[in-house]
């Protein structure tokens, strides 16, 4: 998914609109939802293996090997709990996980041997929180359809294989979706939504902030 492809889904969802208005949670009402979700990937750039001189040398250290680095898209689930402040506002919890793939491609070694492609796959948790407005008036809301925009922070947590080692860092997001509702009394329904998550921290070769496209579905339930 590109943010290109990302900004059209937006622009869409913003431009929903269709015949009778349904019923719409009011003031006082919680959600709950779960479903799936597909995390973006990002390159980690290269790094160098080094190997230092033997003490008494004028030599500095040398390459031993090189590697190319990226983490892999990531599919998982996600659920969320969420509280109407008014008919459009909403504040949400939720949590996220995947488990995506770190790659490393070895190359340059300096004896002999091949190129190989290292993997592994670590667990991705995000704890977050955010603020949801809903498109109620000038004709959303309208088929059984409410677009929204959402923002928010999160706690990002991942574990490596074993456990053996863990990263935390902070998440930010943002985004649009579509919520349609099913049935006269519009109490539970589909949700679709695409964004992006900015990471600062967790697992990274560099102390950088990493942009990715977020996208999910899911089902939900209002009482």
């Amino acid at each position: 998914m590109t943010l290109r492809s990302v900004s059209v889904f937006l622009t869409a969802i913003i431009l929903a609109a269709a015949a009778p208005a349904i019923a719409q949670p009011s003031r006082g009402s919680w959600e709950v939802s779960g479903g799936g979700v597909f995390v973006g990937g990002f390159d980690l750039g290269s790094a160098t293996a080094e190997l230092t001189s033997n003490t008494g040398t004028s030599g500095g250290p040398f390459t031993y090997f090189d590697t190319d680095n990226r983490v892999d898209p990531g599919t998982g689930f996600l659920g969320r709990i969420g509280f109407y402040l008014t008919r459009s506002l909403a504040i949400e919890s939720g949590i996220r996980y995947t488990q995506p793939k770190l790659k490393a491609r070895i190359s340059g070694d300096t004896e002999g041997a091949q190129n190989i492609t290292a993997e592994e796959t670590f667990s991705q948790y995000v704890f977050d929180g955010s603020a949801v407005w809903h498109f109620r008036g000038s004709g959303a809301g309208r088929g059984g359809l409410t677009p929204f925009v959402f923002g928010g922070a999160g706690y990002l947590r991942e574990l490596h294989e074993g456990d053996a080692l863990v990263e935390e860092g902070v998440e930010y997001h943002g985004g649009g979706g579509v919520k349609w509702w099913l049935g006269a009394r519009g109490r539970m329904g589909v949700r679709a939504e695409a964004g992006l998550s900015i990471r600062d921290g967790g697992f990274d070769f560099d102390d950088k902030r990493r942009v990715v496209p977020v996208a999910a579905g899911s089902f939900f339930w209002v009482f």
